[in-house]
């Protein structure tokens, strides 16, 4: 009999053990926590030591940084802290990457699968991955949180909204948004794979999950409904990953989804 995937997850990344990163070819690696989960997004948090270097490289898929903890330069990038992001096209050589005096910390999202470090000395880019850079806008982009402003999100069917940072509206599709205590968002469906990484507060998406707090994420297929999201006490503050296509919000009572409901019946 088949395996049935889930539908949606919850991952806390402090009750995973840090583990070495393997490089099969010796070099010196960082601790990593391996997030990934069946049915799940391929993520893997990484913690850099003080002025840690690794040298130009590249990914085998599209890959999204977003920083928790001191400081990183990119080599032809500049610096990024807390708050910030990052994403890198597939087969982009870039680098090096170093880390700054307190060290830096920060989850690394695979869109597509397992999180590869390809050494550019090493590895050829794949004439596959060449043609697709060729033929994109931009081979890699950068959102400094504290510079993106907020703004009113657009809900068709008029209901109230919360606001949010677009912090890449164009493949990749992230937002940053915040809930105030008192808002809750009814049940609804997003039209792909989407991930939560709260970053502060917490949140409940409904009674068949648990609370989540600042740092756990929260991943779920797309075209199922669920809900109602209803922030703590103190309210919540999230990034939003769609992967594949735009953040598109449907409400569920006015647009039943495609592939049902995650919320069990009352």
């Amino acid at each position: 009999m088949q395996e049935t995937m889930p539908l949606w997850g919850r991952i806390i990344p402090s009750a995973v053990p840090w583990e070495q990163f393997h490089d099969p070819h010796g070099r010196p690696t960082t601790p990593v926590r391996n997030l990934s989960s069946p049915g799940g997004p391929n993520i893997i948090e990484a913690k850099f030591p003080a002025n840690f270097y690794a040298g130009e490289h590249w990914h085998p898929y599209d890959t999204i940084y977003l920083f928790t903890a001191g400081e990183m330069i990119v080599g032809g990038e500049g610096s990024y802290g807390p708050g910030d992001l990052r994403w890198v096209k597939a087969g982009h050589v870039y680098g090096p990457e170093e880390a700054g005096p307190e060290g830096v910390q920060f989850f690394l999202l695979s869109l597509g699968g397992d999180v590869g470090l390809n050494w550019a000395d090493i590895y050829d880019v794949p004439a596959t991955h060449t043609e697709r850079l060729d033929a994109l806008p931009a081979r890699w982009g950068r959102a400094a949180s504290a510079e993106v402003p907020w703004e009113a999100f657009e809900d068709p069917a008029g209901r109230p909204t919360q606001p949010v940072q677009v912090l890449a509206g164009d493949d990749p599709y992230i937002l940053r948004t915040r809930f105030v205590p008192e808002y809750i968002a009814g049940e609804h469906w997003h039209d792909f794979d989407t991930v939560y990484f709260v970053t502060a507060g917490s949140m409940q998406f409904g009674a068949q999950e648990p609370v989540y707090q600042a740092g756990d994420i929260r991943w779920v297929k797309g075209g199922h409904s669920y809900g109602p999201e209803q922030p703590g006490a103190d309210g919540v503050e999230f990034v939003l990953v769609s992967i594949g296509g735009p953040v598109n919000l449907h409400w569920a009572d006015l647009d039943p989804a495609p592939h049902g409901s995650i919320t069990p019946e009352p």
